[in-house]
């Protein structure tokens, strides 16, 4: 009897273990973009020390809301959502700073620059005004690299591209 007993428990952690299983694209990992809540930059430049980023609680956009990544054109593709808030930010024309992670893991900064902006800017940026097809392009600099300029480029980082490429969203 106390062996059966025994198994019965044994059989029911087993059963409470598996179905407690948190079952979703996380397993795989995440890349979300945030906002930043407190930065420095380099030298009166728009380079953000990435040392000194903090990010928002929650991202802007979520990995679920990230249909697909072309890293040869460095394109993300929005969900209608994303896209949705994307548009609707509204930066300065200075920008406004955001931080792409991998698994919670600072992987790059740059700003959401806006293409009526008169003020350029040698760091990563999206252009968030002229979004098409729910479509944003991460560049190096605004309105493009400056030349003699050089901006570490972790566009392609390869914790990003194991993620896209484990749940098939890299193209």
């Amino acid at each position: 009897m106390k062996t059966l007993i025994l198994y019965f428990h044994i059989f029911l952690f087993a059963g409470l273990s598996h179905s407690c299983q948190k079952i979703n694209i996380g397993q795989n990992g995440t890349v979300d973009f945030y906002l930043l809540d407190k930065y420095s930059t380099i030298n009166q430049s728009c380079r953000i020390d990435e040392n000194s980023a903090k990010t928002e609680k929650e991202p802007i956009i979520k990995y679920e809301d990230l249909l697909l990544y072309d890293n040869e054109t460095y394109t993300f593709q929005l969900s209608e959502n994303a896209a949705e808030t994307v548009k609707n930010l509204h930066p300065s024309v200075y920008g406004l700073p955001f931080a792409i992670k991998a698994n919670d893991e600072l992987i790059y900064t740059g700003y959401f620059w806006p293409s009526y902006s008169s003020a350029s800017c040698s760091w990563i940026t999206i252009d968030p005004v002229m979004m098409e097809d729910n479509k944003i392009i991460i560049k190096k600099g605004y309105p493009g690299q400056i030349e003699g300029e050089t901006i570490p480029d972790k566009r392609n980082d390869e914790r990003i591209l194991s993620i896209f490429r484990k749940d098939k969203k890299l193209r």
